[in-house]
């Protein structure tokens, strides 16, 4: 047979290098994760947060004797005072529950299928090194935690400025914009690394399920016992969850005790380390898969 009758064709685009290969994977993890209906119904669940907010700050600026009571609770400023927590922070905050549940169920599709079923053979076959591989998972990891996350957080703020008499909230709270970003970043970093390097390590959906969970429930109690047992406040930081909170509120500069400032850097050094410690064992576990193929 011809080539052209096998509707083959030389490539005439403008190559680009391998780095963009890593978007490819991106988009077809992203395509098996919203092949489950499961996710959708998680994420119309997330949603349900973002609506409760929606509809607080239309009451809020819009009618009259109840928008004050409300407002008395939250601050959709990037500093508030130090009587009233930013609403945009709080929010985030909120939705960490939604984003534990839809990774726990998200990992065994990101990354525990490809070791399961040997697809991770096909991507490194195609001229990926290890590295193109984990930053389109990461990617991927990054828009799931943004749409549930970051994203919503900009919709509030731009119908919060809607609602204003001028264009000034937006100006004058543009680092508002900064500071939801930066803490999507930590969150995306630090959970995608863990995700990926549990997804790597149990790849089925119930071990990587109950392993997840359990780190972030088991550690918050194991370290709130450890503090009162030693009066210690350092053993907080064994709390993941928690690190990951503090050094996200550092973006907005907005801490509620002293404690969390004096432990905002060490939150950071531990995080990095969780970090540092999921890159390598993936890199290791990437490098032996294709010495082994």
């Amino acid at each position: 047979m011809q080539i052209d009758l096998a509707h083959y064709h030389r490539w005439e685009g403008r190559l680009r290098g391998p780095w963009y290969s890593a978007l490819a994977v991106t988009r077809a993890t992203l395509r098996q994760v919203f092949r489950r209906k499961v996710f959708w119904i998680l994420l119309a669940l997330g949603m349900l947060n973002f609506l409760l907010y929606f509809a607080l700050i239309y009451a809020g600026t819009q009618l009259p004797g109840v928008g004050d009571r409300i407002m008395e609770r939250f601050d959709f400023t990037v500093h508030p005072d130090a009587q009233r927590r930013n609403g945009y922070l709080r929010f985030m905050e909120q939705q960490g529950l939604v984003v534990m549940v839809m990774m726990a169920f998200a990992g065994s599709v990101i990354i525990g299928g490809d070791f399961r079923q040997r697809g991770v053979s096909f991507y490194l076959a195609h001229g990926l090194s290890p590295w193109h591989y984990l930053w389109g998972k990461w990617l991927a990891v990054a828009v799931l935690l943004g749409s549930v996350t970051v994203l919503p957080a900009l919709v509030l703020f731009v119908e919060y400025g809607m609602f204003t008499s001028d264009f000034h909230y937006w100006w004058e709270n543009k680092a508002v914009v900064v500071s939801v970003l930066g803490y999507g970043l930590v969150m995306a970093v630090v959970l995608g690394a863990v995700l990926l390097a549990l997804g790597a390590w149990l790849r089925k959906t119930v071990p990587i399920a109950i392993t997840w969970t359990s780190l972030f429930l088991l550690s918050a109690a194991w370290s709130e016992q450890l503090r009162r047992t030693t009066g210690d406040p350092h053993w907080r930081l064994l709390n993941l969850w928690r690190d990951i909170r503090c050094v996200g509120r550092a973006f907005f500069g907005f801490y509620a005790r002293r404690e969390d400032v004096q432990l905002a850097p060490w939150a950071a050094g531990a995080l990095a380390a969780v970090v540092l410690i999921c890159v390598g064992y993936l890199w290791a576990k990437l490098v032996h898969w294709r010495r082994w193929e």
